[in-house]
């Protein structure tokens, strides 16, 4: 889970970066890319969390 978060993040960033080099910007769509990625990637991250901990529960029920 934390390598997709990682990845998401710095997606998020090289995305901005590249809309920054083509658009002529400085860095409005890094950090916009950035921010887009840290958003993407904790809902991804909660969303994996609480899909462990349903299972989890569960199979502590079922034993």
């Amino acid at each position: 889970m934390g390598f997709t978060l990682t990845t998401e993040v710095v997606a998020g960033v090289l995305l901005g970066w590249l809309a920054d080099w083509a658009f002529g910007f400085e860095k409005t769509f890094i950090v916009v890319g950035a921010i887009l990625g840290v958003l993407v990637g904790m809902t991804g991250f909660i969303r994996s969390a609480m899909a462990e901990n349903r299972r989890a529960a569960r199979e502590r029920r079922s034993r």
